[in-house]
C-alpha cells in the first residue's frame, strides 16, 4: 500500500490482472493475439503479456512446439541487442514445451530469487491449472495437484524443475526436481569439536569479563577455527584470542534502557562458539526428505550459500 497514493496497486494486484493461467495451448493463444510493440524495439518483436508498459514481462515464441514467458527481459537488454552489443541469454520464468503427445513444462528458478513479491505473482499466476507457487518457511515451492484430491510440493528456487503430463492431459508428472534433504548434528562429531574447542573456550571465559568488546564483522571461527583454536606454543596465548574474545563481547553485550546499563551475556558465550564451530565444521548427519513433501531444514541457512 502507499501512503501517498491510495490507488496504488500491489504486487499482487498486478500481476492478477495481467496473469492468465497458461498451458501450452494457451500460450500459442496468447502469442497469437498479442501485438508486437512498435517503435525503436519493432524489430525485436516484444510482446507483453499484460500492460504495455510492462514489457519486461512477455512471451517468445522459440518455435511451433516452444514458447516461454519472462518478467526479466528489461529495457536495457533490449537496448544492448539493438546496438548490437552481446547479451547473456534471456532469462526465462516458464517453459512450455509440447512434442509428439507429451506437454512439459520446465519452472526455472528465478534469476535473481523468489524476493520480489512481483515475480513470484508472476509465476503464481501465469502457472497452467493444477500447479501455484506457495512459500513455506523461507523456500518457495511449486503446489502440485496429484490427482487424488491431494497436493504434492517441489521446491523450485534451487533449480529448474521439470513436469510433464499427456497432451490435454489434468495433472503433471514431476521428471526433474530438487530432492530435499534435513540436516541433524551428528552427536559424536560435535563432541569432537567441543573437546578441540576446550582450550579456546576456558580461556574465553576467564577472559570475558576483563575485555572491552569490540565490533567485527562476520564470524570469529570460519573455515580456519581448527587451526586458530589450536595453540602453536602451549605456553604462549596469540593476541588473535585476546581479539576474538573482545569480539565475542560485543556480541553478547545488551544494553538495558532502563538502567543504561551495558552487560555482556556471559552465559551466551559457550553456545555461541560452539555454534560457530558446528557451522563451519558441519557435523552433519543427511536425511532425504520423501519427494512432494513440504519440510523445514533448522540449517538451512548454514547450508544455502
Amino acid at each position: 500500500m502507499s501512503y501517498g497514493n491510495w490507488n496504488a496497486r500491489s504486487p499482487e494486484d498486478v500481476q492478477r490482472y495481467n496473469g492468465v493461467i497458461t498451458d501450452f495451448g494457451k500460450a500459442v493463444e496468447r502469442y497469437e493475439a498479442i501485438k508486437p510493440l512498435i517503435g525503436k524495439r519493432k524489430t525485436l518483436n516484444v510482446r507483453p503479456l499484460g500492460e504495455r508498459n510492462r514489457a519486461q514481462e512477455r512471451i517468445v515464441k522459440v518455435s511451433d512446439t516452444e514458447y516461454y514467458l519472462t518478467c526479466f527481459e528489461w529495457g536495457w537488454r533490449d537496448r544492448q541487442k539493438l546496438e548490437g552489443n552481446k547479451v547473456d541469454e534471456e532469462r526465462r520464468a516458464i517453459t512450455l514445451k509440447r512434442e509428439g503427445e507429451v506437454e512439459t513444462i520446465i519452472i526455472h528458478n528465478a534469476q535473481y530469487g523468489f524476493t520480489s513479491p512481483s515475480i513470484f505473482y508472476f509465476y503464481y499466476y501465469n502457472l497452467p491449472e493444477g500447479i501455484s507457487m506457495t512459500k513455506h518457511r523461507g523456500a518457495n515451492y511449486v503446489r502440485v495437484d496429484d490427482g487424488k484430491e491431494g497436493r504434492n510440493y517441489y521446491r523450485v528456487d534451487k533449480i529448474d524443475t521439470t513436469f510433464y503430463r499427456p497432451k490435454g492431459g489434468t495433472y503433471w508428472t514431476p521428471l526433474h526436481v530438487f530432492r530435499e534433504v534435513k540436516h541433524k548434528l551428528n552427536r559424536t562429531k560435535t563432541k569432537a569439536i567441543r573437546e578441540k574447542l576446550k582450550t579456546f573456550t576456558d580461556y574465553a571465559k576467564v577472559m570475558l569479563p576483563l575485555v572491552e568488546p569490540k565490533y567485527s564483522y562476520g564470524s570469529v571461527l570460519d573455515a580456519h577455527w581448527e587451526d586458530f583454536v589450536t595453540l602453536k606454543n602451549p605456553n604462549e596465548i596469540p593476541e588473535s584470542w585476546l581479539t576474538a574474545v573482545s569480539h565475542y563481547a560485543d556480541r553478547l553485550a545488551r544494553y538495558d534502557y532502563t538502567t543504561r546499563v551495558s552487560t555482556v551475556n556471559e552465559k551466551g558465550l559457550i553456545p555461541m562458539i560452539q555454534r560457530q564451530a558446528y557451522r563451519a565444521a558441519q557435523p552433519f548427519d543427511v536425511e532425504p526428505v520423501p519427494l512432494g513433501e513440504l519440510s523445514y531444514d533448522p540449517y538451512r541457512s548454514w547450508i544455502d550459500k
